[in-house]
């Protein structure tokens, strides 16, 4: 199994020449995964991305607002396509593991974000050992 860190998906969408090697990737293989967590991080991070660009939004308050006041509706395509490309890849969304102790050791022995070190414990726990991301501090960890 290839757990996909969420900056694979967002580079797939938007950042070449990593597209094209992510989507190598994605069409070769069956057994990808996510968790809900990295589902999160790619939804949020594509909707800051396209705030961005078509709004000028770079702040989060700005964004949030900007929502509350107009809804989702301008980034449903970008909702749309994440849902879609983990439905027709059969890309499996498993849960989380792990628990707090092990989160916190996990950060501080490979000096990671809780994000990352979370995404780590989780791979571990679901026995892969291999996972598609541009982050390099995973290397940190064996």
């Amino acid at each position: 199994m290839i757990f996909l860190d969420s900056n694979a998906i967002v580079y797939h969408h938007r950042v070449e020449p990593y597209a094209s090697k992510v989507k190598k990737i994605l069409m070769e293989r069956e057994d990808l995964a996510v968790t809900l967590r990295i589902v999160d991080e790619i939804i949020f991070t594509l909707i800051r991305l396209e705030a961005w660009r078509r709004l000028r939004l770079r702040k989060l308050d700005e964004l949030r607002d900007y929502i509350r006041r107009h809804g989702l509706e301008m980034f449903s395509d970008i909702i749309n396509d994440v849902e879609e490309l983990i439905n027709r890849l059969g890309i499996l969304v498993l849960k989380d593991k792990g628990r707090l102790k092990e989160l916190l050791e996990t950060m501080k022995r490979y000096n990671l974000l809780p994000g990352d070190a979370l995404i780590a414990i989780t791979a571990k726990h679901y026995g892969v050992n291999t996972i598609l991301t541009f982050d390099k501090d995973f290397k940190r960890i064996p």
